[in-house]
Parts: structure tokens; C-alpha cells; sequence
């Protein structure tokens, strides 16, 4: 009797640890922006990168029924700057690459429940498919971007404009990218904000020097925020506007992952 008394609060903790770890479980929900961050949407099968019809139906539903309410990257913008505070369960949703399938799928659901989303657009592909990773799935034209964007509840935004990590690239580069972007989307009357999702996430976080550079090209171009991944819920305020972090979706969470992840900004405690 002695050992199960000792065994048995063992393994309780061993499990309450495992599940703390592996599903955040003890971890209090955080308080601040959560961005969420798609890629596609399908009407059958699910990946890393793409979300179901039906799993995205079921998310916006649950988003609802919380309370959430979307803003975008201008009503952010009007926060931060006359130093508001945060509307309550205040939420961002984001696409990246901005594949045909948005407004073909997504758009509709969102309408449906009544949320606005920012669609980050790799400029050099408008029209065209998404190349970099030699996929075959379509981008959206001119003509369906621009009506998008016309949309009160839809923002495009920068995705680069050849989908190139910026960890990559020199200043030079960064700021000839960005310009370019600008141009191409001013030509087809494309109204854009000023943000950027940087591709793959990536840009030079540790290189002291080349993130100074590329934050002085930012505020040239006044780019006004720039986004990478980190699955974290953004503190309120925002005191970096050119790191601020978006959760990543994907269609193999499951729909308790998703729920965490919104909460709390990650599943698992490390990740």
C-alpha cells in the first residue's frame, strides 16, 4: 500500500509534465494579438500548409462563439499609433501567397461569419502559380486582387516579390524587393497596406548589423509592420513592429491544437 501511495502521485506527475509539454495543458491562456497565419484552402484533403473547407468552417465558428472580432493592419496601424488599447478578444487573420483558392473558398466563409483577413501577396507570381516551390496551384490576377482589395473587409499585403527569405538578402536587395512590389501593385491600382510577411518566416535575427540595415530600408519605404512566424500571442503593445509574430495553422492540427493555438499561441510548451 505504502509503494502505491508513493507510485501513484509519480506518475500523476509525470503525466500532468507530459501533457503540459506536449499540449501546453497548465499553461495560462495569453493575453494580447493573436495572428493567425494560412496558406490554402481545399475543399478535401488537409496538409502541412492547407486547411479544409470544413476545418476552416469549424475554427471561424469557434471564433465566433468566443467573441472574437477581426481588425486589420490599418486599424493596427491607428492603435498603435495613437496608443489605444486593444479592442477585447481582437484577432487577425492572414494569408500568405494569396492562391486562387482564397477567394474561391475562403472568402465566402469569412463572409459567412463575418471576419476580415489580410491576403499577403508574392508580387513577381501575381497570375501565375507558386513557382518558388515548383507547385502548381494558381495565385490570383490582377483583376481578382484588386477587386479583393477593394473589399472593405479584405487588406492585401507584401509577401515579397520573389518570395525570397530576407535572411537571405543584402540591404540592396531588400529595398529594390520592396520597391518593386510597390510599383507593380501602384500599376494595376492595387490598393495595398504596409505590411510584409517575410517569406519562409525568414529574416536576419541574430545579425545585429544587417537587421539594423534592414529595419532603416523598412522605414524608407515606411513599411509600417512586418511579420514573421514564432507562434507566440503578441504582448499588447506592440514595441516591435517589424517582429511581430503570427501562429501557424496547419490542416494536421487538430481542431484541440487549434483551439490551444489560439489561446495560448502554441500546442507544445518548446516549440
Amino acid at each position: 500500500m505504502t509503494e502505491i501511495l508513493i507510485i501513484v502521485p509519480i506518475l500523476l506527475i509525470l503525466l500532468m509534465t507530459f501533457l503540459t509539454i506536449q499540449f501546453s495543458l497548465l499553461i495560462p491562456s495569453r493575453r494580447g494579438l493573436p495572428i493567425l497565419m494560412y496558406h490554402k484552402i481545399s475543399e478535401s484533403g488537409a496538409d502541412g500548409l492547407t486547411v479544409t473547407t470544413r476545418q476552416f468552417e469549424q475554427q471561424l465558428q469557434y471564433l465566433k462563439q468566443q467573441g472574437y472580432q477581426s481588425i486589420g493592419f490599418k486599424k493596427l496601424k491607428s492603435l498603435v499609433n495613437n496608443d489605444m488599447p486593444l479592442p477585447r478578444k481582437s484577432i487577425i487573420l492572414t494569408f500568405d501567397d494569396a492562391y486562387r483558392n482564397f477567394l474561391e473558398l475562403a472568402l465566402p466563409l469569412l463572409k459567412k461569419y463575418q471576419f476580415s483577413a489580410t491576403v499577403f501577396v508574392p508580387v513577381a507570381y501575381i497570375g501565375k502559380t507558386n513557382i518558388w516551390d515548383n507547385g502548381g496551384d494558381p495565385i490570383m490576377n490582377e483583376q481578382e486582387l484588386k477587386r479583393l482589395a477593394l473589399n472593405d473587409e479584405i487588406e492585401v499585403g507584401l509577401h515579397s516579390f520573389l518570395h525570397r527569405s530576407f535572411g537571405d538578402m543584402t540591404p540592396a536587395e531588400i529595398r529594390d524587393d520592396l520597391e518593386n512590389c510597390g510599383q507593380t501593385l501602384r500599376f494595376h491600382g492595387i490598393p495595398f497596406v504596409k505590411a510584409l510577411a517575410y517569406p519562409y518566416g525568414g529574416y536576419p535575427k541574430k545579425d545585429a548589423v544587417r537587421k539594423a540595415e534592414m529595419i532603416s530600408v523598412f522605414k524608407n519605404f515606411k513599411l509600417d509592420f512586418a511579420l514573421r512566424i514564432g507562434n507566440r500571442i503578441n504582448p499588447w503593445t506592440i514595441r516591435h513592429p517589424f517582429e511581430i509574430k503570427r501562429i501557424d495553422i496547419k490542416g494536421t492540427d487538430s481542431f484541440f491544437i487549434f483551439r490551444t493555438k489560439v489561446r495560448k499561441g502554441r500546442a507544445k510548451l518548446f516549440a
